[in-house]
């Protein structure tokens, strides 16, 4: 979880880009990044590689005067990767899942959210919405890729597949590989993450009575 040095004043939070394989997780990292004018880093590991970049704010956040840095990772689906997978997971703020939109891939997005709940929950962690009282509620935004396909499922139909109506995720529709909609997902994944920070300061009451007097 967020990462916060008190000499320094600055606070580091963690965003996840998760999803099936070829599902549009890097190209949505490397449109961002392109938009924030900051190159994308690959970190070599034994077999794969890990795509990530840095980005600190311009103005600093309001709990503290803190300087918030935000750090962007993802890394391949394919199953043998699962392992570190599991790395990437650790400390993370929020995660932003990447679905691909095609009707051949809903077993696929549906395998790998059940494989992200798994590995958050060996880390004393779950997702927002699916709260379990002994784990660590994490933030989720759903990225529905590659609408400019032909043959895709419906948004309402995604919706369904992932339980929504009920869940109350946000999620956005769009096109990763010409940025639609990239940029709104990616910055509603980084709000929550700093609510979340913002609670860890303050707590929820105490945040909300700040926010009334402001």
């Amino acid at each position: 979880m967020a990462y916060v040095n008190w000499v320094t004043y600055e606070a580091q939070l963690k965003v996840v880009y998760y999803g099936p394989a070829y599902a549009g997780k890097t190209t949505s990292l490397k449109y961002f990044s392109l938009r924030l004018e900051t190159d994308v880093k690959e970190l070599p590991t034994a077999d794969d590689r890990s795509v990530f970049f840095e980005y600190t704010q311009s103005k600093k956040f309001p709990a503290n005067n803190l300087q918030v840095k935000f750090l962007y990772w993802t890394l391949p689906g394919q199953q043998k990767y699962r392992r570190t997978r599991h790395l990437v997971l650790a400390a993370a703020d929020s995660v932003v899942f990447v679905a691909d939109s095609q009707y051949e891939a809903a077993a696929r997005n549906l395998e790998m959210l059940n494989d992200l709940e798994e590995l958050l929950s060996d880390r004393g962690m779950c997702l927002e919405g699916r709260q379990n009282l002994a784990l660590q509620p994490i933030p989720i935004v759903f990225f529905y890729n590659k609408r400019d396909l032909t043959s895709v499922m419906p948004v309402q139909y995604m919706d369904a597949l992932f339980g929504l109506q009920s869940w109350q995720a946000p999620r956005y529709a769009g096109e990763a590989i010409v940025g639609k909609n990239v940029v709104r997902a990616a910055n509603a994944a980084a709000t929550l993450a700093l609510k979340k920070l913002e609670e860890k300061i303050y707590g929820p009451q105490n945040r909300d009575a700040r926010a009334e007097t402001e």
